[in-house]
């Protein structure tokens, strides 16, 4: 049988589920430029791997900064 502690983890599990699934992801619209760097580009958002990780680098530095005012 399942105690109190079972039963509400098993709650927070559903309910994080729940926000994971109807979570709104921000999409960037593909623009023909680089998110980065700005270099022109045929097709995506970035001309590389290495603009990709550091434009994400930024926008988590970015988010941490923002929260923590």
């Amino acid at each position: 049988m399942a105690d109190s502690a079972d039963i509400a983890y098993e709650n927070e599990q559903f309910s994080m589920s729940i926000r994971l699934k109807n979570r709104i992801r921000n999409r960037l619209p593909e623009t023909g430029f680089c998110y980065n760097c700005g270099e022109p580009v045929k097709t995506g958002l970035f001309c590389d791997g290495d603009c990709r990780e550091d434009y994400e680098k930024r926008e988590r530095f970015g988010q941490i900064n923002t929260d923590n005012v």
